[in-house]
């Protein structure tokens, strides 16, 4: 199918959605008391993610090829990069609930796209884009939203533990093709000035992920996606937060030259000035949602019940969705100077 095409559904293969969303940051398959472990799965050096491991994560897309990564962070609401929308602001839609290009179980078309004010093209600070849908996103086994990180949970974005990041980029820089398969690698955030000593050009509002030596790192076709990590405090049950967007890098998995993320903490306001403009507004969570389902007194329950109130779903049910047209992924990474924006052109 050609652009404009939604997805091809299976009307008689329905299956239970989870009972209620518990709050932002948990999968449903893989968190909880019988939930799979996260596992040390390692995008370039990555590994293939199992279903319902990353439900947030979505594939955006504009004429069946996918260009650039985003994060659910609300019913109505993707998070992504401006640089991924510079030259495009049409006929742009979402894919979620599925690791496999083509076979995603719900497309969503964006009415409007947000760039900071302030966003930089040549520099590429203030990184960071607000994409609002025409229809929300219900909640389900494969799709549900991602928490943002508040400065009063973690203070030092150095204590932030276990993080990740997802997407169908590049799995070898210089090549042509990506993954038809979302892909994860685990990553370690990199002190701000040691980063700042190999990357010049870095600001504030950026932050930086991935090791001395290279070998695991974003690429061309991620940019968009988010970088997630646990809270300090231990438990292999805690929420998961966004705390970056994979924004450039000078080379992909090369040795000192990590990955350059969006640093998402700085822009709390003005996501939720944004969304309340559109009267489709958010607040980023606070310290109830640290907690485990199991232990939440409450917290959990109220951010889910917003979930729940904030789309008209169908009984709870969402639909498996036929294998639909395989998604042709290619084009050749955008270079500025030394600067390589992490999308597919």
């Amino acid at each position: 199918r050609g652009q404009g095409s939604g997805p091809l559904w299976d009307d008689g293969a329905q299956e239970e959605a989870p009972a209620g969303p518990p709050g932002c940051g948990y999968r449903p398959q893989w968190d909880g008391p019988h939930g799979f472990p996260v596992g040390g799965a390692r995008i370039v050096g990555g590994k293939k993610a199992p279903p319902g491991k990353w439900p947030w994560v979505v594939s955006v897309q504009t004429s069946n090829f996918h260009f650039c990564g985003g994060s659910i962070i609300h019913p109505w609401w993707i998070l992504s990069a401006a640089h991924c929308f510079t030259d495009r602001r049409k006929n742009i839609r979402v894919a979620a609930g599925s690791n496999f290009l083509g076979q995603q179980n719900v497309t969503r078309w964006v009415r409007k796209i947000h760039l900071h004010p302030l966003y930089n093209p040549r520099t590429y600070d203030h990184d960071i884009a607000l994409l609002l849908l025409e229809k929300p996103i219900p909640y389900s086994w494969y799709h549900s939203p991602l928490c943002l990180p508040d400065p009063s949970i973690v203070p030092n974005e150095n204590m932030w533990q276990s993080c990740f990041v997802a997407g169908w980029g590049l799995t070898k820089p210089g090549t042509k093709q990506g993954s038809y398969a979302l892909l994860d690698v685990q990553v370690g955030l990199v002190d701000w000035m040691l980063c700042w000593r190999w990357l010049r050009s870095l600001t504030k509002n950026m932050l930086c992920a991935g090791y001395e030596q290279g070998g695991r790192d974003a690429c061309q076709g991620d940019s968009g996606g988010p970088l997630m990590c646990h809270p300090p405090g231990g438990g292999s049950h805690q929420h998961w937060y966004q705390v970056g967007i994979v924004s450039w890098g000078r080379s992909c998995a090369a040795p000192q030259s990590p990955g350059v993320y969006t640093r998402v903490a700085n822009y709390h306001s003005w996501l939720e000035q944004t969304a309340a403009h559109e009267h489709q507004p958010f607040r980023v969570p606070q310290n109830s949602l640290l907690q485990s389902p199991a232990q939440s007194g409450g917290g959990g329950q109220q951010e889910a019940q917003v979930w729940t109130d904030a789309y008209s779903g169908a009984g709870g049910k969402w639909r498996r969705p036929l294998p639909a047209l395989l998604w042709a992924l290619g084009g050749t990474p955008l270079a500025l100077g030394w600067l390589c924006p992490r999308h597919i052109n």
